[in-house]
């Protein structure tokens, strides 16, 4: 069975924002948080899509927007 699964990617990556800045959290401390490099954190939220899936994983989880099972 397929599934077609779309995301909004613009939309998840406003809500990482809006949740990173409310947590008062830099991309600094987010980097450092997450283990991945600054301009990785700066380049997702410039929504660009050249970045890992699981970079992405990982700040959406840090942030709350992820459940991990």
């Amino acid at each position: 069975m397929e599934r077609d699964i779309r995301l909004n990617w613009h939309l998840l990556v406003e809500e990482a924002i809006k949740r990173r800045k409310e947590q008062k959290i830099s991309q600094r401390r987010l980097a450092a948080i997450t283990g991945i490099s600054q301009p990785t954190i700066s380049r997702f939220e410039q929504k660009r899509d050249d970045i890992q899936l699981a970079s992405a994983f990982k700040v959406l989880g840090a942030l709350g927007l992820l459940v991990q099972r």
